[in-house]
């Protein structure tokens, strides 16, 4: 007699559902890690933009080249900004799907305990079932030698 569990099915629903969530969260994660970088290397840029237009407002002050360098800060500083913001939704959506990883998580390890319980159950009943039939054999052993 083979064990089969009954609700194998849901379990590995279960088990696939938290694989995907794992993908997404990993994918989630990298999306965010190159996000940071960009951001961190868009703010480098800004430094540099400063540094040159205090450089350039030692020189000469040339109206056209402070304007240009006004436009290209208020860009940079409004493409960090959006960065930011687009930062803290990812962040955001990251702890949303490790709470729905964790849940999962939980599910999954209900139907394997739920699995585990019932296939223990089962080798008590084989236990039951093999003895009773040791115990028939003996009782029949034994009425045929008094007999």
């Amino acid at each position: 007699m083979s064990y089969n569990f009954k609700f194998q099915k849901v379990l590995d629903v279960k088990k696939v559902r938290e694989e995907l969530i794992e993908v997404k969260l990993a994918e989630l994660e990298k999306l965010a890690e190159r996000q940071r970088k960009e951001l961190i290397a868009m703010e480098e840029t800004r430094k540099e933009y400063m540094v040159r237009r205090t450089q350039e407002r030692k020189k000469e002050k040339c109206l056209v080249e402070e304007a240009f360098f006004e436009k290209m800060l208020n860009n940079l500083e409004r493409k960090i900004e959006e960065l930011k913001s687009y930062l803290r939704e990812l962040e955001q959506q990251i702890a949303r799907t490790k709470e729905e990883l964790v849940c999962a998580s939980l599910e999954r390890k209900v139907m394997e305990k739920l699995r585990d319980r019932d296939y223990q159950e089962f080798s008590l009943n084989i236990q039951r079932s093999d003895q009773k039939l040791l115990d028939e054999v003996a009782i029949q052993m034994y009425l045929r030698r008094e007999t």
